[in-house]
């Protein structure tokens, strides 16, 4: 009997043992991770949420910006996943038609860097065609303490943007809009867009005119392509914010 209560409680001890080994190295893991630096840790954090494996070709770009209304710096950063794209292609068997559409898919990404938190976002998908990488850029749209950010991306012959603000140490999209249709046909329609006073808050109203693309004739590559826009024609929409919605509205 008393070896048996001995090897119960032997057993216990080794248990706590392995449960306290356990903790610590998960808290040695997590000093380390704090310790890396910046590309490295944004390497893993991109790979661990897109479960990209370690022989997969991709790649990323950081855009540092002020995207809150601390004085930190924070960043976005895209990725574009061409490789894996092209690869789920050919073993789906039908690589003819995802040709087609431009290999559409969920292979462009954003992550937000929270720079006051230290902190990296969990991917958001931007779907679109591999072979042109997210465009980003930014605006005043809120306020001048922080930016705001514009993605743009393609879907075959067609250009879109997408605005997002960081609410909640989250960015949010508030606003999408076609930038062009019909790239090197006939049948171009492009819109040209500007930023005007707010007019039902201090968020500044996006108008969105007809417009052109002055190099419209060089096209050579529609997925690297570079256009400049052109004012051409009179006001189509007028889009206002609101904050209680946190989304952009229009009367017409």
């Amino acid at each position: 009997m008393k070896n048996i209560i001995f090897l119960a409680f032997f057993a216990i001890i080794l248990s706590s043992c392995s449960d306290l080994n356990k903790k610590e190295l998960a808290q040695e893991n997590l000093k380390k991770e704090e310790v890396l630096p910046f590309n490295e840790r944004l390497i893993r954090h991109i790979e661990s949420n897109l479960e990209i494996i370690s022989n997969e070709k991709y790649s990323y770009k950081i855009y540092k910006e002020h995207l809150d209304n601390d004085t930190i710096l924070d960043a976005l950063i895209s990725v574009n996943r061409l490789e894996f794209a092209l690869e789920e292609a050919r073993n789906s068997g039908n690589s003819a038609k995802r040709a087609e559409i431009g290999f559409t898919g969920r292979y462009n990404f954003i992550f937000y860097y929270d720079g006051g938190l230290d902190k990296i976002s969990p991917a958001i998908p931007v779907p679109s065609s591999p072979h042109a990488k997210l465009s980003v850029d930014f605006v005043n749209l809120f306020n001048t303490n922080h930016k705001d950010i514009i993605v743009d991306y393609t879907i075959m012959n067609s250009r879109f943007r997408n605005y997002f603000t960081v609410l909640n140490h989250t960015p949010k999209q508030i606003f999408q809009w076609k930038l062009y249709d019909n790239l090197g046909e006939d049948n171009l329609s492009v819109n040209y867009i500007e930023y005007g006073k707010g007019s039902y808050s201090d968020v500044k109203d996006i108008l969105i005119f007809e417009g052109g693309i002055e190099n419209s004739k060089k096209v050579e590559d529609i997925y690297n392509f570079n256009p400049v826009y052109k004012k051409s024609g009179k006001l189509l929409h007028r889009f206002f914010y609101l904050p209680k919605e946190r989304k952009y509205f229009t009367n017409k």
